[in-house]
């Protein structure tokens, strides 16, 4: 499993190749996706546990001997989990560090690490995992229905096989979990802080640093936020495609939080306000309106593209659906778990000599570590 240590420190080639050495199947943490995307092999998929594709989960969860790659162990990642992976059988590279069982070996940073693997690796024939890759979702209905996020994924891996795959820009919210049913291609996304606000300045930066055009996904409150620096793309000649899921609510919030009025937004008519920024834009209700406004903005150039996509108040892609259940039956099972606890006894405190005290600390000590 790769995580983002292995593109902050630049060892996705390496980790490939290491891949490739031990004929290992690859998938990344949901923090990790995007990478390993320009590689062979490419990720079986992302893991997300209950919330995410079954093969790839029980994959992962069965595994006797998962490498974890720069993957930060986090309830972002491992929070809904099917069942808890049992660290025992893993190594972790992170930090700094390696992890083995209940070994620890500090001051190993993971470049390191993976040079090490390779060099014992060094005369081994590269093969692929056989391992099936994950099959996204394509062949769009065209027709007269009302667009749901699971239609977007769908709409864009169509578009995508006709002209080619873009990076994408996501920000918080549906729009990322809608990233996660969009075939392996380069992603950066706000999934750690999970900061609002995020994906329309990032798909800037992806054009400016990488030259190519990049696919934003945004939720209106997002682009309430910062959906006006695409002003900026007539001064620079950016050119990306928007596409705005606009459900006039908060929608994520709302799939935890039901019960608050706050979740619910004013329709701002996104649009309309394309051209005095300097580019294009659509207003879509339908999903023969998506594919056509994908298409079109495939085909033009030299403008930013925005599509806004009108969705249901209270639609999910299933993906976030999924998600929002498992991690609500972590926490019941939580809550039940801690609530049928028996009792505990009060502590009474005595008083006891340093020596005995010493001795009963060494002997804890010495049961922790298994001796």
């Amino acid at each position: 499993m790769a995580g983002v240590e292995i593109r902050r420190y630049g060892i996705e080639d390496k980790v490939a190749l290491l891949a490739r050495r031990l004929g290992l199947p690859v998938v990344t943490s949901f923090m990790g996706r995007g990478l390993l995307a320009e590689t062979a092999p490419a990720p079986l998929g992302t893991y997300m546990g209950m919330a995410g594709d079954e093969e790839l989960t029980r994959l992962v969860e069965d595994s006797d001997a998962l490498l974890l790659l720069g993957v930060i162990l986090s309830d972002t990642n491992f929070g809904v989990s099917r069942r808890t992976i049992d660290l025992r059988r893993t190594i972790q590279a992170l930090g700094g560090q390696v992890s083995l069982g209940y070994h620890v070996y500090p001051d190993i940073p993971i470049g390191a690490f993976v040079d090490a693997l390779l060099a014992r690796l060094d005369e081994a024939p590269e093969r692929l995992s056989k391992a099936p890759l994950r099959a996204y979702p394509s062949g769009l209905a065209a027709d007269d229905g009302p667009i749901h996020a699971d239609d977007i994924a769908c709409a864009v891996n169509d578009m995508m096989d006709r002209h080619g795959l873009l990076p994408i820009a996501a920000d918080v919210g549906d729009c990322l979990f809608t990233a996660l049913d969009i075939r392996q291609t380069p992603l950066v996304a706000p999934g750690y802080y999970a900061g609002m606000g995020y994906g329309v300045p990032a798909g800037l930066g992806v054009q400016a640093t990488r030259g190519e055009r990049a696919l934003i996904l945004v939720g209106d409150g997002a682009f309430q936020m910062t959906g006006w620096e695409l002003g900026n793309c007539r001064r620079y000649g950016w050119d990306p495609i928007v596409i705005v899921f606009n459900n006039e609510s908060w929608e994520m919030l709302r799939a935890f939080q039901p019960e608050s009025r706050f979740n619910d937004l004013e329709d701002w008519h996104f649009a309309e306000v394309a051209g005095a920024l300097g580019g294009d834009g659509v207003r879509v209700k339908t999903r023969r309106e998506l594919a056509d406004a994908l298409e079109r903005a495939a085909r033009t150039r030299g403008r930013f593209q925005l599509i806004e996509a009108m969705i249901p108040r209270g639609s999910l892609s299933r993906t976030l659906a999924r998600f929002v259940e498992g991690f609500r039956n972590r926490r019941e099972a939580g809550a039940l778990s801690r609530s049928q606890e028996a009792p505990r006894r009060p502590i009474v405190a005595r008083r006891r000599s340093g020596a005995s005290l010493g001795a009963k600390r060494t002997r804890a000590s010495l049961k922790v570590r298994g001796r």
